[in-house]
């Protein structure tokens, strides 16, 4: 397994298979005060093995702050069922979605989402981003 897109975006479903993403990018995170409401998702495409999609793997997710203590953490689980449109040994495209919108951050300051798959020599990702108070002008 390997993990081909990852990014933080306003907002990101999975329909039919595919992977819907809008406003992707996120970097900065600007808020009036804090604590305040993240306000991000994070969308992945997860490229497997047709052996691999058609068993349960679980998916770490946690948000961290920049000492890499734990703010909050999603694990989920991703397997899905070939049909009869994929050709023989071909790569499967697994689209996944974690939903942090609600988590508050404590202060401004870097933070990291960190995403862990289950599958050995699968390798970690890790998105920073900055989280500001928003100038008023």
């Amino acid at each position: 397994m390997d993990i081909r897109v990852a990014t933080l975006c306003d907002f990101a479903q999975v329909r039919e298979g595919l992977l819907f993403v809008n406003s992707a990018g996120i970097t900065r995170v600007y808020r009036e005060s804090f604590p305040s409401p993240i306000g991000v998702m994070l969308a992945l495409v997860l490229e497997m093995s047709p052996v691999e999609a058609t068993a349960p793997h679980k998916i770490r997710v946690r948000v961290e702050d920049a000492d890499g203590q734990k703010l909050a953490e999603i694990t989920g689980e991703v397997q899905v069922k070939l049909g009869s449109g994929h050709d023989p040994g071909e790569l499967v495209n697994v689209p996944f979605v974690a939903d942090f919108r609600g988590m508050k951050l404590p202060a401004p300051g870097r933070y990291q989402v960190a995403i862990q798959p289950d599958t050995d020599g699968a390798n970690p990702v890790a998105l920073g981003f900055r989280a500001a108070v928003r100038n008023k002008s």
